[in-house]
């Protein structure tokens, strides 16, 4: 019997350690900090252990054979979702091996806690990665949360994280968390194009809105993908070699090759904007890429653009494919100033919204929107503000392919009227269904533009939801409608 060991490592409460701060290189740290906390462990040259990290390449036939003849201590299997999946020669290297992983994860973190899991290798690989998989989940719930520090009465403390300054520089305070995070933003290779920024109050158009927007983008039905791409394998082999293409393919569909679309298109508005202030439309920044998954910061104003690019490049790689990709995204738009956190938490549970509706459809592939405007501090979840204020009027999410388009068509046509008659099309909506078809009428007897079936209740939720987000995507300083008398 082998006395291989499968482990799986993952980390505690990802987001909260990237969000704990509202500075935009700290959260970029901290995510290429989670990015790379195995890799430099595993993927790099180890002096203490014999470690292949060269996981993308093709598994050879009697894998299991071939791993105990190899002289290596630890070999990468995958890295996907988050997480890494590792195979050991035996349970006490296992051991011996996290003892080391955790110092480095501390020393280079500070605040990251990880979860380790492992199971016997029995050879039947989808069996050992159901069990391993189960032992997972139960140490998510039953292992210890790792706190780094506590502090003394007479400690400066973070107001945000509560952990002690260590260090002040340039009038800035850091913890030591706060401090690595600085350090390996530094340290990382950044992207040269013009619309990439770092500042938040640098993207925004102060003297108009100063608004921005997350975006977090996540795929569909992933989990059932994994599972059809294994499907009817029980050798390691072909099961390495599955989930090795299934992690590489879903990197470049989902993160890569969107991700350099939108930096083209985005690249492509700011030349030829009027000018400077138009040129901060444009402005964005990649927080997490990964997997399935990414997150933007970007001007408010560049959200329609990016969505569509996100997703035609997307569609675009289902041509001739028998699975077909989809996502949905979501969208919060908010004052520079905003916590966060809040914010993507926010952005998330609009992603969510969209993910329910995408499962209704039965098969999933379906790419759904949906976007929150916050007006003020974030004390609610999004499911408890849509109940009390937006259930009756809003008609979000919307799939990208049909109701999405359609309401961008609509919010073009209304920026041929006024801005304060869209103003007053969301006010009537809220008061009521009489007062909504007197403004209609009020309008079209003035100007025949607005040819709207008043009995349509669809698209009098569309007009509440293009009301909100009208002076960001389709006002007049964009699409040149009709100034106010």
């Amino acid at each position: 019997m082998s006395e291989n060991v499968l482990a799986l490592y993952d980390c505690r409460s990802k987001q909260e350690y990237i969000y704990r701060t509202n500075k935009m290189k700290e959260i970029t740290g901290a995510s290429a900090l989670l990015a790379d906390l195995f890799k430099g462990f595993f993927c790099n040259k180890n002096k203490n252990f014999k470690i292949n990290g060269n996981w993308k390449t093709t598994a050879p036939s009697d894998y299991i054979e071939y791993f105990n003849n190899s002289g290596y201590d630890a070999e990468v299997i995958y890295e996907g979702g988050g997480n890494l999946c590792v195979i050991f020669k035996d349970m006490d290297t296992y051991v011996r091996i996290n003892r080391v992983i955790s110092r480095k994860v501390l020393e280079d973190t500070f605040g990251v806690s990880i979860i380790a899991s492992a199971t016997k290798v029995t050879g039947d690989f989808p069996a050992d990665r159901r069990r391993l998989y189960a032992e997972n989940a139960l140490q998510k719930n039953l292992g210890a949360y790792h706190i780094p520090c506590s502090v003394l009465p007479f400690t400066q403390v973070d107001r945000l994280t509560y952990q002690p300054i260590v260090e002040k520089e340039d009038n800035n305070q850091y913890t030591t968390e706060s401090f690595k995070k600085k350090d390996k933003y530094k340290s990382m290779e950044h992207d040269e194009a013009e619309i990439i920024e770092t500042t938040l109050d640098e993207m925004t158009d102060k003297e108009n809105d100063s608004l921005l927007a997350v975006i977090y983008i996540d795929g569909n039905n992933m989990g059932a993908k994994v599972k059809k791409a294994t499907e009817n394998i029980s050798d390691y082999s072909s099961g390495i070699n599955a989930l090795r293409e299934f992690s590489v393919n879903t990197n470049s569909d989902f993160v890569e090759k969107p991700w350099k679309a939108i930096l083209a298109r985005l690249t492509e508005l700011y030349r030829n904007a009027a000018n400077s202030d138009e040129q901060k439309h444009y402005l964005c920044r990649k927080v997490i890429g990964g997997g399935d998954e990414i997150t933007l910061v970007c001007n408010a104003h560049a959200v329609p653009e990016i969505l569509k690019t996100y997703f035609d490049t997307l569609i675009s790689e289902n041509s001739g494919a028998s699975e077909k990709n989809s996502s949905c995204a979501g969208v919060a738009i908010f004052h520079s100033h905003a916590p966060f956190a809040d914010v993507y938490e926010i952005a998330e549970q609009c992603c969510e919204s969209g993910k329910k509706l995408s499962h209704l459809d039965g098969n999933g592939n379906n790419n759904y929107i949906d976007f929150h405007f916050c007006h003020a501090g974030i004390t609610n979840s999004l499911e408890a503000v849509r109940d009390r204020q937006e259930a009756e009027f809003t008609a979000r999410p919307y799939e990208y392919s049909t109701t999405w388009k359609a309401f961008t068509d609509w919010g073009n046509k209304l920026s041929m009227i006024k801005r304060s008659d869209v103003k007053a099309l969301n006010e009537a909506i809220v008061k009521g269904d009489s007062y909504y078809k007197t403004e209609l009428r009020r309008i079209r007897s003035r100007k025949k533009l607005l040819d709207v079936d008043e009995n349509d209740r669809e698209l009098e939720k569309m007009i509440f939801d293009i009301s909100i987000v009208y002076d960001l995507w389709f006002g007049k300083a964009e699409n040149g409608g009709e100034a106010d008398a």
